[in-house]
């Protein structure tokens, strides 16, 4: 049975439509009749409906009447049916003769006619349309259930996409790749499109966006996924999918990539295994170099960066959104740091900043170069993590810290912390007091009396007591800037020295 069309409808008397204006429309197809009364209604239609909009509702002005005609014509929307009451606009000859134009049905309805009873008629005469429907819809659920019970299936969106005559795609939304893995190839411009798109309207997308790309049309929905992911269907054979079926086959979708970040966390936890093997030196050489390049990273042209603060993201997300942009890595998470192997570019580092918000602070090793040095790359990560809570953007890259960058190893750094602050430790040792804190928190306060006080919890007289110990002890003036440079330098020499010890014990527990 063929769809019912405005010509149908309009000689249905019982419902008593009067056609207005774009006569020379009406064998349009309708696949279903919707109301709405937004401003903008095609965005939660994909074409071939029948809009049917409340009278009062309908711009005033002809000119926003022309736009709106207009508009739900470069929609492939069917036609406009108008409920008609005394507060109804006149409907303004440039809109009629743009309907006449665009060959777009415009339709009253009587204010006895409900929008039900028109409706219903739709619904009636495609009753086998909607008898497709439903079989699409069972099959999109069918192809859930095999894909749980069957995770070695390949690409089970291409048998749905025959069945809709038209082509299926899972996109991420901010680089337009597919998300699926052996997803198929999208033209780059309608990939462009995508993106553009999405960030024009800062993520939030309607009901349905329409795209033209190529002089051809394309329809894009939300995938509800923990990356910002969109269903794109495109190369239209027939009538488009309607915006309940996109849905559900947006579900769908959430479904595989769900079932690919099972995928995905495994390899993540192997890799992690990787990772540390490589920073504990318990790995030879050429095995390391082996499991590094079958993931797509290679020793000379690879960092570690040192992670911190931000949003609380564990491992598992922010590997899947690094795969999502085609960044390899290997992730480990010890001592409430973050460790990222990845290619030693600038865009990996921002890729990974961004995913962890903009107060995460990051540490950039030197390249790797071999496998073995990856205990060194370790802290030197962490050296320069330190630099990059207080460096623009929060990125610091080890070879450009400053003056971090002026020991190059850890027995240099202990040798000069034991030399500038180890009266200090003593006599904190021995005494039970908090002199090494006070000087630090003093320092991070830039040398406010009161404000280390309140942070400290204790009385302003006693931390100008302790900062007055803490000269006498070391020789140094706190008021000369090359001596708090070197006291500076040498608490955070410390608290590399601490955090390599820290790591080192928080392992031999957990092995």
């Amino acid at each position: 049975m063929a769809l019912t069309t405005i010509a149908d409808l309009v000689a249905m008397r019982h419902l008593r439509l009067n056609l207005r204006g774009g006569a020379s429309g009406v064998d349009r197809s309708v696949t279903w009749a919707q109301t709405s009364d937004l401003d903008s209604p095609w965005d939660w239609m994909t074409g071939g409906e029948l809009l049917m909009k409340n009278g009062r509702t309908m711009p005033a002005a002809a000119d926003d009447q022309v736009q709106f005609v207009n508009k739900l014509a470069d929609h492939a929307i069917s036609g406009l049916v108008l409920g008609i009451d005394p507060e109804t606009p006149t409907i303004d000859a440039e809109a009629l003769s743009a309907a006449d134009t665009r060959g777009f049905p415009i339709i009253v309805a009587p204010y006895s006619v409900g929008f039900g009873a028109i409706g219903r008629a739709v619904a009636d005469q495609n009753v086998s349309d909607e008898s497709r429907r439903l079989a699409l819809t069972g099959r999109v659920y069918t192809m859930i259930r095999r894909s749980v019970a069957d995770t070695t299936a390949v690409e089970v969106m291409q048998p749905l996409a025959r069945d809709l005559a038209c082509q299926i795609a899972v996109l991420d939304a901010e680089t337009g790749r597919s998300a699926l893995d052996d997803g198929p190839d999208v033209p780059a411009e309608l990939q462009e499109a995508v993106v553009s798109e999405v960030r024009r309207r800062g993520g939030a997308l309607p009901g349905v966006v329409h795209l033209e790309s190529g002089g051809n049309r394309a329809h894009l929905v939300d995938v509800p996924d923990e990356e910002p992911t969109v269903l794109l269907t495109h190369a239209f054979r027939a009538e488009p999918p309607d915006i309940v079926l996109l849905q559900h086959i947006a579900t769908a979708a959430a479904v595989l990539l769900a079932q690919q970040g099972i995928r995905r966390e495994h390899e993540r936890r192997i890799g992690g295994e990787l990772l540390a093997a490589l920073v504990d030196g318990r790995v030879g050489d050429v095995e390391a170099r082996v499991g590094l390049t079958s993931r797509g990273l290679f020793p000379e042209s690879s960092v570690l960066v040192a992670c911190a603060g931000g949003r609380e993201s564990d491992e598992h997300r922010v590997h899947l959104s690094l795969h999502r942009r085609a960044v390899p890595n290997l992730l480990l998470r010890r001592a409430g740091v973050l460790y990222a192997l990845l290619s030693d570019s600038r865009e990996a580092a921002q890729i990974l900043h961004r995913r962890l918000g903009p107060r995460a602070a990051l540490g950039v090793s030197d390249p790797l170069g071999v496998p073995n040095r990856a205990p060194d790359a370790a802290r030197e990560a962490n050296w320069a993590l330190r630099a990059a809570e207080t460096a623009p953007g929060r990125i610091s890259r080890y070879a450009e810290a400053s003056p971090l960058a002026v020991m190059r190893d850890t027995e240099e750094a202990r040798l000069f912390v034991d030399r500038t602050l180890s009266d200090v430790a003593a006599y904190d040792e021995s005494h039970g007091s908090e002199l090494l804190k006070t000087l630090d928190t003093f320092l991070s306060c830039d040398r406010s009396w009161q404000q280390a006080a309140v942070s400290l919890g204790v009385h302003r007289q006693t931390v100008v007591y302790r900062i007055r110990r803490v000269e006498e002890l070391t020789g140094r003036n706190l008021s000369v800037t090359g001596h708090i440079s070197e006291m500076w330098l040498a608490l955070r020499a410390r608290d590399l020295l601490r955090t390599s010890r820290s790591t080192r014990i928080a392992d031999s527990q957990t092995s």
